[in-house]
């Protein structure tokens, strides 16, 4: 008897989501933060480290990534940008490596096109909430280095030249992802936040991303590739 009420309760579920899925679907919103850590010191080749030494850990990442769904069929297929902000402090270093009392940080805005695939089939056909995709695209990531008055500070190539500690740096990146909707546990307030905003489906997701970022390659620039994991929500319209 209660196995069969809890059967039936699922089921209702299960079926208003699926009919709700209906209404149209153009655009997805993703709302990420995470942690990441730059493969400077990786980048370097040389056995110095000097973003472990001066920052020590890894950088907050905020970061949102639009979409416009092309094609809707077997799954989800669309293109779509992504714009982030990352930072980190930590303290300079004094001529002979000892950690000084000034203030230094380090900061990237990444850049991403990216092609996606959500395979959403059965979340649209039979309410199923779990939703996963994958990503693949371009990177491009602004960065700046800022020292103890808060200015681009200056720095060193691989090979000792000295730089302006800021640039742009370019690469290609992967990821994969599992949504869950969040529909499912009030369709009726969902409904009425479609009508009322136009959001069709909620949903909370976790990512994994592998970017590798280094000028495809080249021994001049920055390492800026890592392997990062975000979390966050994403609203479909």
């Amino acid at each position: 008897m209660r196995v069969g009420l809890v059967l039936g309760v699922v089921v209702a579920l299960l079926s208003t989501t699926a009919a709700r899925a209906d209404s149209p679907r153009d655009m997805m919103l993703e709302l990420h933060g995470g942690a990441f850590t730059p493969g400077v010191d990786d980048g370097l080749g040389n056995g110095n480290t000097p973003y472990g030494d001066i920052f020590g850990t890894s950088m907050t990442l905020l970061s949102l990534h639009v979409d416009y769904e092309m094609w809707q069929g077997f799954g989800t297929l669309a293109l779509g940008g992504g714009l982030g902000y990352g930072w980190v402090n930590g303290k300079a270093l004094s001529s002979d490596g000892e950690k000084t009392d000034d203030d230094v940080g380090f900061n990237i805005v990444p850049l991403t096109i990216s092609l996606v695939y959500r395979w959403d089939w059965l979340e649209v056909k039979y309410g199923v909430p779990f939703v996963p995709y994958f990503k693949a695209g371009l990177s491009g990531t602004i960065w700046w280095a800022t020292d103890a008055k808060d200015d681009i500070a200056n720095t060193r190539g691989p090979n000792g030249e000295e730089r302006t500690g800021a640039g742009l740096t370019l690469g290609w990146h992967v990821a994969a992802g599992l949504q869950f909707l969040l529909d499912i546990f009030s369709p009726g307030m969902a409904q009425q936040f479609d009508e009322e905003s136009g959001v069709n489906n909620s949903y909370i997701f976790v990512e994994v991303m592998h970017s590798d970022v280094d000028d495809f390659g080249s021994d001049s620039s920055i390492d800026l590739s890592a392997d990062a994991v975000s979390f966050g929500l994403a609203f479909e319209f």
